[in-house]
């Protein structure tokens, strides 16, 4: 009898054991998931954010350049209204 009921604590205490070390186990590879997926939105975030300023810099050299582009082109259309007038001559008096 004392063998018997040393070999059933024996398994019951192996099934124990095994049902808390599955527990830990899958509680480990639950916390390596959820630190995994916690680095990887912090590197989602830094992205967006780096994202964001990059177009706010391209908007703002955007708009420089468009700026650029109408002054070039008021500076042409003075160039061809220019050369329509013809020469500037002077029309004082001038001894001969």
């Amino acid at each position: 009898m004392k063998l018997r009921s040393i070999l059933i604590v024996t398994f019951v205490g192996a099934f124990t054991f095994q049902g808390i070390a599955e527990a830990a186990s899958m509680s480990t590879r639950v916390r390596v998931l959820e630190s995994k997926v916690a680095k990887q939105d912090r590197n989602i975030k830094q992205s967006l954010k780096t994202q964001k300023v990059n177009e706010a810099k391209i908007k703002s050299s955007l708009a420089k350049m468009q700026a650029l582009e109408k002054k070039v082109k008021k500076m042409l259309d003075q160039q061809k209204l220019d050369k329509k007038k013809g020469p500037i001559t002077d029309k004082r008096y001038a001894f001969p």
